[in-house]
C-alpha cells in the first residue's frame, strides 16, 4: 500500500512498530533477569570525561583557532574536518596544554562523566543490577567520582563496591591522568560553511595524553578467582598504550591476565578496538590482542579502517575475512541503523545478544545516560537496508538486525560502549529453553 508521493508509509510504520514490539520483549527480559547475572570483567581503561555540547558560538570558536599556528590550529582544523562529514572519533595529540586550551576556548564542560570503555559498559550494566568487576589503578577522587557506586573494585583484601572506597584504599601505581575532552555535535546545528547546518549527529573525543592501562595489581591477583564465576572478560582501551612500541611490561601484564582468565576457564572474551593514532597502530593492536579473544567489536568506520573503504558496501565479506584471518568465534560491527555477528555460533543467541546491546544503547541514545529500564525509544526507525543474514563460508554465518536509531540522540559519547555492555550481559540472559528469544527464527 503506497500513499500519494508513492512512499511505502504504512508498511515502514508496520514494521517499525514490529520491531518495537521486539524490542519491547526483550526490555522486560533484561528487567527481569539482569540482577542475575553472573559478573562480566570490563578492562582495562578509565579516564574522566569533560563533555562539551557544541552549540553555533561553541563551533564557531573552533572554526576560528583552525589556521592558528601549533597544536591549537592542528587540533581545531582536523575537528572542524571531521564535523563537516559527519565523522566523529578520537583525536589524540601529545599536548600537556591541551587540556586547558579546550577550558579557555570553549568554557566549563556541560557534565563531567565517567570515561573508558569498560567502566562505561560497567556503568550501563549497574543501572540494571547486573555486576561487574573493573581494574582501577587510578583511584584519584577524581575518578572514583564519576564511578558508578556499584561497579566492584578488587581490594587488598577482596572485592567491595566502588561507592565504599576512597583513594587511600588504591593498589601503588596509578598515576592520575588528563581529563579527555568530549565535543558532542547535533545533526542540523548551525556551522560556517554549512547551509543545512551539520549533517550527523556525533561526538569527538580529545585526549592529550597516552593513557595507558589500567594495571591493578590487586585485580590481577584476583583474576583467576573472578573468571571461574564470571561469563565474559572485555578486553579495550588498548589505544592508550604508546604507538611506538614502548610500556612492554603493560603489554605483558595485560597478556599474561587474559591468558589467566583462559586458563580459569573464562567462557568469552571480548575484544573492543577503538580508534588509534594510525591505521599501523591498529593493526598492530589487532595483531597482538585478537589472537587472546573469542569475539571481537569495532564500528563500521574501524572495519573500513582495517578493510578499505570497500567495507561499507561490504561489511558481512569484510567482518568474515577478518574472524577468518585471528580464527575468531565471532566478529562484531555496529553501525547507526544496525549491528552485525558474523559468527560460529547459534543464529538465535548472537540476534539477541546484538538487539540486547542496541537496546542499552538506543535507551542511552534517548536519556543521555545508561537507563535503569531500558525501552525502544517510541521516535527510533528502523532500517532495512541492512547486511543479510545467511551463510557465508569458513563455517561462518552472518546474523543482522537493525538497532533503534534516533537522529538527533541525547547524547553520543558513550553508546558503543553501552551496547558492549549489553552485548556481554546477553551470555547471561539467553535460556536455551527459551529459545526463540524475542527474535523468530526463519527469514526476515
Amino acid at each position: 500500500m503506497t500513499s500519494r508521493t508513492g512512499l511505502s508509509v504504512p508498511r515502514v510504520v508496520a514494521r517499525d512498530e514490529l520491531w518495537a514490539e521486539r524490542y519491547r520483549a526483550l526490555a522486560d527480559r533484561v528487567r527481569s533477569r539482569a540482577r542475575q547475572a553472573a559478573p562480566v570483567l570490563a578492562g582495562f581503561s578509565a579516564c574522566v570525561d569533560h563533555v562539551r555540547r557544541m552549540g553555533p558560538e561553541r563551533i564557531a570558536a573552533l572554526a576560528a583557532q583552525a589556521t592558528a599556528p601549533g597544536p591549537a590550529g592542528e587540533v581545531a582544523a582536523e575537528v572542524i574536518g571531521r564535523i563537516r562529514h559527519g565523522r566523529g572519533g578520537e583525536i589524540a595529540m601529545p599536548w600537556p596544554g591541551g587540556s586547558d586550551w579546550a577550558a579557555t576556548l570553549l568554557g566549563a564542560p556541560d557534565r563531567v562523566q565517567l570515561g573508558g570503555t569498560g567502566p562505561q559498559a560497567a556503568w550501563a550494566l549497574a543501572v540494571l543490577g547486573a555486576p561487574s568487576v573493573v581494574p582501577l589503578a587510578d583511584r584519584s577522587a577524581e575518578q572514583l567520582a564519576v564511578l558508578h557506586p556499584d561497579v566492584t573494585l578488587c581490594t587488598a583484601a577482596g572485592t567491595a563496591p566502588a561507592g565504599r572506597l576512597t583513594g587511600a584504599d588504591a593498589p601503588t601505581g596509578g598515576v592520575p591522568k588528563q581529563p579527555h575532552s568530549v565535543l558532542e555535535f547535533a545533526a542540523g546545528t548551525p556551522a560556517p560553511g554549512l547551509p543545512g547546518g551539520l549533517p550527523r549527529s556525533s561526538r569527538i573525543i580529545l585526549r592529550f595524553m597516552d593513557d595507558g592501562i589500567e594495571r591493578d595489581e590487586w585485580f590481577a591477583a584476583r583474576s583467576r578467582e573472578l573468571a571461574r564465576t564470571a561469563v565474559a572478560g572485555l578486553l579495550s582501551g588498548m589505544n592508550g598504550l604508546p604507538e611506538d612500541g614502548t610500556g612492554p611490561a603493560d603489554r605483558a601484564w595485560l597478556t599474561e591476565v587474559a591468558r589467566t582468565w583462559r586458563d580459569a576457564g573464562l567462557p568469552l572474551i571480548h575484544l573492543e578496538l577503538a580508534e588509534f593514532t594510525s591505521v599501523r597502530a591498529l593493526r598492530a593492536g589487532c595483531d597482538e590482542y585478537a589472537p587472546l579473544a573469542d569475539s571481537v567489536g569495532m564500528s563500521l568506520s574501524e572495519l573500513a579502517v582495517l578493510a578499505g573503504p570497500s567495507a561499507r558496501a561490504t561489511p558481512v565479506a569484510a567482518a568474515a575475512h577478518f574472524a577468518t584471518a585471528y580464527h575468531l568465534d565471532r566478529v562484531c560491527v555496529h553501525a547507526d541503523g544496525w549491528v552485525l555477528a558474523v559468527h560460529r555460533g547459534d543464529p538465535t543467541e548472537q540476534r539477541t545478544a546484538l538487539m540486547t546491546g542496541s537496546l542499552l544503547a538506543a535507551a542511552r541514545a534517548a536519556r543521555g545516560v545508561p537507563a535503569a529500564d531500558p525501552e525502544p525509544p517510541p521516535a527510533a526507525g528502523y532500517t532495512e537496508d541492512r547486511p543479510a543474514d545467511g551463510p557465508v563460508g569458513e563455517g561462518l554465518r552472518a546474523d543482522c538486525v537493525p538497532a533503534p536509531h534516533l537522529s538527533r540522540p541525547a547524547a553520543t559519547i558513550g553508546l558503543g560502549d553501552t551496547f558492549v555492555g549489553g552485548l556481554l550481559l546477553a551470555r547471561s540472559l539467553h535460556d536455551r529453553a527459551d529459545h526463540n528469544g524475542p527474535y523468530p527464527k526463519g527469514p526476515r
